[in-house]
């Protein structure tokens, strides 16, 4: 019997960590991991030279734009730049336009999508105007809600009602994603303005680190009669990671933290102005020197991109008028493990961060390690020095606030599914082999028994 791919001599990266050896692919799954000796036939064989084999990376905060947006991304476009920098999978967020917050919205993305995916991509909900769109949603196959500070049911605006929305969460066992913020956080902003306060320092000013704490502190108490799953989205400061720290034996709370909140600076924020704005907002050194010790101590175990493409004229503009976010498919490996390459953290707490963890909280099934039996999303990472090139970047975002960058790792090889769907620097043009997720969620039996 011949199967398809045999990738050998590479440094692969397992539960056990880093072993010597080769992986084989047969159709969507790894049937093999072994010595080259002990791998069956194959058609095609990749010398990995030594170069790092790792799962596919697992991205659970991406907004993919499209509907009305498409000028600054579609999903098939954000799917070629997971594709690009190693990005397997991801999950969209719902703060499209219009919102992804109804089922039929959430069945409309899919089909979108449909057959055009070169990543794998599953969706969150916006937290519905209803309590009773709870359920209809999650029978969609979503992975999470997501609430925003402009929310009205944000704390501290009506917390009976979002704890009626919190219990009929913790029903479908799936996670509420919170953006963490004042919930009148645009409304300070505009009156900081309005009273001469410079651009820049009134955006600090009114999304600051103690009511990001704060705000997560809010919804856990809020969520103590209810016990729903709260995921904190994009951590920034050391007053979020207290209180991560004082809860962190509670199972039913959960982070992630982005790569441009580890990289980047509020001194470097005041020197690329627009380009390096985002929500929240990059922080201090010593909040960024939180992060990377909460980090290492496991206190935050998801690394995310928060990928937030817009176009090139909204991000070069005067700051008050520029979008909030930042480019991150593309340059989420390479920064990272250039980080790790230079100590900020060890490749084996690192690469969990980005594949077994966000695959495990999310409950991925099937990917996110290297096991047999597992699906074929593998990426293949040469230790190779280059710069960061925004103009060749597949996502319709062509600008980055690293761009120039030097990076020691690029990622050369990506299987989606068993399908080679980047060779050396280009993504292949007919990479479209990844699936679109649907998870089989809980559904309350009473709920099943009014369908019958």
């Amino acid at each position: 019997m011949t199967i398809d791919v045999n990738i050998i001599n590479g440094n692969l990266f397992t539960s056990d960590g880093f072993r010597y050896g080769g992986i084989s692919i047969d159709g969507n799954k790894i049937v093999k991991i072994g010595k080259e000796p002990s791998l069956p036939k194959a058609s095609l064989k990749i010398n990995a030279k030594g170069a790092l084999i790792i799962p596919g990376l697992i991205d659970i905060h991406v907004h993919f734009r499209d509907l009305e947006q498409k000028y600054k991304e579609t999903m098939e476009t954000g799917s070629r730049s997971a594709i690009s920098g190693g990005v397997t999978t991801v999950l969209d967020m719902p703060n499209n336009k219009p919102p992804t917050n109804t089922a039929i919205r959430l069945q409309n993305k899919r089909k979108i999508i449909q057959g055009k995916a070169a990543a794998n991509i599953g969706f969150h909900s916006l937290v519905p105007e209803k309590v009773d769109e709870i359920i209809p949603i999650a029978k969609e196959g979503i992975f999470g809600y997501k609430i925003y500070p402009a929310s009205l049911i944000y704390p501290p605006k009506n917390n009976e009602k979002l704890q009626l929305f919190l219990r009929q969460i913790a029903e479908v066992e799936l996670p509420l994603v919170i953006h963490p913020d004042n919930g009148y956080a645009a409304e300070n902003e505009k009156r900081l303005i309005e009273n001469d306060r410079p651009y820049i320092e009134a955006f600090l000013k009114a999304h600051n680190q103690v009511d990001e704490g704060k705000a997560l502190n809010d919804f856990i108490d809020l969520n103590k009669q209810t016990n729903a799953h709260l995921h904190c989205a994009h951590v920034t400061a050391k007053e979020t990671i207290e209180v991560l720290q004082k809860n962190k034996n509670q199972n039913n709370l959960s982070s992630e933290v982005c790569a441009h909140h580890l990289l980047l600076t509020t001194d470097d924020l005041k020197k690329l102005k627009a380009q390096a704005k985002c929500l929240p907002p990059v922080r201090t050194g010593d909040d960024q020197a939180y992060l990377w010790k909460a980090l290492n101590e496991e206190i935050i175990k998801i690394v995310a991109t928060d990928h937030a493409p817009h176009s090139y004229n909204e991000k070069h503009c005067e700051f008050e008028s520029a979008a909030a976010g930042i480019h991150g498919l593309e340059t989420l490996l390479p920064l990272m493990f250039t980080a790790a390459a230079k100590g900020k953290i060890t490749f084996e707490k690192l690469i969990p961060t980005l594949t077994t963890n966000p695959a495990k909280l999310m409950k991925i099934e099937k990917r996110g390690e290297l096991k047999e039996g597992y699906f074929a999303d593998i990426v293949i990472v040469a230790k190779e020095k280059g710069k960061i090139n925004a103009v060749n970047f597949e996502s319709k975002a062509k600008w980055t606030p690293f761009d120039g960058n030097e990076i020691l790792y690029t990622p050369k090889y990506v299987f989606v599914n068993g399908f080679m769907s980047k060779e050396e620097d280009y993504v292949v043009t007919k990479a479209r082999a990844g699936k679109i997720l649907q998870k089989k969620n809980k559904i309350p039996k009473e709920t099943l028994a009014d369908e019958d």
